[in-house]
This record gives structure tokens, C-alpha cells and sequence, in this order.
């Protein structure tokens, strides 16, 4: 199988596009914004990738002025925590189909809070107030477009309810940036082979990977790390960096690949300190974004480490960059599954063992 043929890949490079889509409908953003901007408290709720995105999401709702917070599905009906008659509920999800997805959308209903759903077009997902359709469902079982789909629109209802709360400034400020993320992602497929090249080297290698982030890019480190063991079963984690400070960095070598996501905001200063230390350890590093600083930046002309810009030209607000950061972690999986002659898409169900497994429980 060659990349080009993974429905993975080509979902990838359908991103700009999809969101130059998106970005000409906010009827749905409007009316849920306008629902929201009526509550004291959203909670938003995902399961894996969605549940990445819910939490970027709390962080662009926070941007716009609300008191936001994502939990599990899982959690959100098993271990609940109560809920208020002033409550909003956002539920992600990618076809609607998810079993704890599916139970987080009716208990919120029988607490009679306004209840939201995220999801793709032909989606299962209908019982909710108002449902925001994203894109067409994604070919892949590696979900990439749709993630993006989830993190635009959220972008979205965060632009126009940070306007309903009086916030004019943030909403021009994200409305401003998501007008840029479809030339921002064009630039970053252009540039490709350089996530190849990462990808082959740490194949042939054996390298075992690490993905950190700070703020909203916390979410990014994990997906990063879920989509290569989706597509090319890697050994691989993603961490929050303060947690990677506390205690797991002990554990990465010399032969690791780290992957640093780095983006302007308070996390700039902590980061620079681990990539200090990091020089200590000797890892190999590929940072996705920009050196944190002068000191940082000279570590660059080692070898073995490598950066790859997201935000060329524009100061985008942080709480959008995943969308962008994005990108270049799913390329990478994709290639990596291909140095590997892994299956991006199956989920590993060409596999009978793994297939069997499966039918083990419902997701």
C-alpha cells in the first residue's frame, strides 16, 4: 500500500479545503453560540479523538468567555458529576454511533439541559437541540478530516459566543484566525517530505516516540500518539509537558524521538526548559512549531534535530493552533504506517486475531 492511496492520506490533504467549506456556513455555530451565551456551564464530552477535541474546545470556549470543561463520555455517564439546570452539553462525535457517546447525548437530554452534538454529515447523531454537521464521513479508521471538521466548527462557536458575551475582541480575534487556517495547512502539506523523512528514520531506527504540548496543544500530544498507533502500531506516548517533566522524562533515551508541539503562550518558558534538558539526555527532537527562544533555537544545528513550522506569517491565538499542529502529527502517521507496511485504515481488522478482539466488546 502506498501512501497515496490510504484513505488516511487523502483525507489529510482534503483539510483545507474542508475547512474553506465549513467556514462559509455558520448557521449552526450562530444558533448554538446563541443557545450557549444562556448558560453558566458547558460541558464538553468525546471519547479518543473527539475527546481531544473537547478538550480544545473547552480551551477556545474559555477563550470566548464561558466556564467550559471536557470529560469522557465514559465519565460523563458513568462516574457523573451532577448536573445544573443551566448546563450545556456538547457532544462530539465522529459518526454518532459510539456507544457511551450515544448514552452522554440521553442523559443529558433526561436532565432536560441543552444538549449539543458535533458530528459528521450522516451522522446517528440526532436527538440533540441542535446538531452541527462537520464533513462526510471520514474513509479511514484513522479519523483525521473529521477531527479537524470538529475543532473548526468549535472554533467557530467560540467566535460567535465570545460576541453574544460581550467579548467583541476575542471573537474578531478568532473569527480573524480561522479565516487563515486554510492557507496555513496548504503550507504545510507542500512540505510534506520532510514528515516523511522524519517518519522513515525513526522506522528504520526502532525509535520509540514522544509527543508532548502544553494548553490546548496537551490534546495534541496524545492525538499525535493515537494516530500513529492507529495506523502503524508504533510504541509511542503523548504527554502534557509538566507531566513529561514529572517523572517520564526519566525514561527517555538517547534513541527516542521526542516531538515537542510549541506554539507562542505561557507554555514557551517551561519548554525551553525541557528542551534544555533534553540536550542533556542527547534524544533526537522534531519540534513541531517554533524554538522557544534564542538559547532553544541554537540547539536546532545539532544533529538529529529538526523543527517544522505550523504558523508561518501569522500570529494565530493558541487556542486554534491544534488545528493546524494537526497536520503534520496525522502526515506522519500516515508515513509511518507506510515504512512499516502497516494498514492505515483497517483498524487492524485485516487481522483475525485483532478482529476477533474487537467483537470482545462494543464500542
Amino acid at each position: 500500500m502506498t501512501i497515496e492511496t490510504t484513505g488516511l492520506y487523502r483525507s489529510i490533504h482534503a483539510q483545507p479545503e474542508m475547512v474553506r467549506q465549513l467556514l462559509t456556513d455558520w448557521d449552526g455555530p450562530t444558533r448554538a453560540a446563541e443557545k450557549l451565551a444562556q448558560v453558566n456551564r458547558i460541558l464538553l464530552s468525546g471519547i479518543g479523538t473527539s475527546f481531544h477535541a473537547a478538550i480544545v474546545g473547552e480551551y477556545l470556549l474559555r477563550r470566548a468567555g464561558a466556564d467550559a470543561w471536557a470529560v469522557r463520555s465514559f465519565e460523563f455517564v458513568n462516574y457523573p458529576r451532577p448536573l445544573r439546570s443551566d448546563d450545556g452539553v456538547i457532544v462530539i462525535s465522529h459518526r454518532g454511533s459510539k456507544l457511551h457517546g450515544n448514552q452522554a447525548v440521553q442523559r443529558a437530554l433526561d436532565a432536560k439541559v441543552l444538549t449539543i452534538g458535533i458530528t459528521g454529515k450522516s451522522s446517528k447523531m440526532q436527538e440533540p437541540d441542535i446538531v452541527i454537521e462537520t464533513v462526510e464521513q471520514d474513509p479511514s479508521s484513522t479519523h483525521s478530516i473529521s477531527y479537524t471538521g470538529a475543532l473548526t466548527r468549535l472554533g467557530q462557536v467560540a467566535a460567535r459566543l465570545a460576541a453574544k458575551l460581550g467579548n467583541a475582541e476575542q471573537a474578531q480575534l478568532l473569527e480573524q484566525g480561522l479565516q487563515h487556517l486554510p492557507a496555513l495547512m496548504e503550507k504545510i502539506l507542500a512540505r510534506e517530505d520532510e514528515v516523511r523523512s522524519i517518519a522513515q528514520e525513526a522506522v528504520t531506527k526502532q525509535r520509540r516516540i514522544y509527543f508532548l504540548g502544553a494548553g490546548p496543544n496537551a490534546a495534541t500530544a496524545p492525538e499525535g500518539a493515537l494516530k500513529a498507533k492507529e495506523a502503524a502500531y508504533v510504541t509511542t506516548e503523548g504527554f502534557e509537558l509538566e507531566q513529561a517533566i514529572h517523572g517520564p522524562q526519566v525514561a527517555f533515551e538517547r534513541e527516542d524521538l521526542l516531538i515537542p508541539i510549541v506554539v507562542k503562550g505561557p507554555a514557551q518558558p517551561r519548554m525551553a526548559d525541557f528542551l534544555l534538558a533534553t540536550s542533556e539526555i542527547g534524544s533526537r527532537v522534531w519540534l513541531i512549531g517554533e524554538a522557544p527562544g534564542a538559547e532553544t533555537a541554537e540547539l536546532f544545528r545539532r544533529d538529529g534535530w529538526a523543527h517544522f513550522p505550523i504558523c508561518i506569517g501569522v500570529d494565530l491565538p493558541e487556542e486554534l493552533t491544534p488545528i493546524v499542529a494537526a497536520l503534520p502529527v496525522q502526515l506522519l502517521a500516515d508515513f509511518l504506517a507506510t515504512a512499516r507496511g502497516t494498514n492505515a485504515d483497517s483498524f487492524r481488522t485485516d487481522q483475525e486475531e485483532y478482529k476477533k478482539a474487537g467483537m470482545r466488546f462494543r464500542i
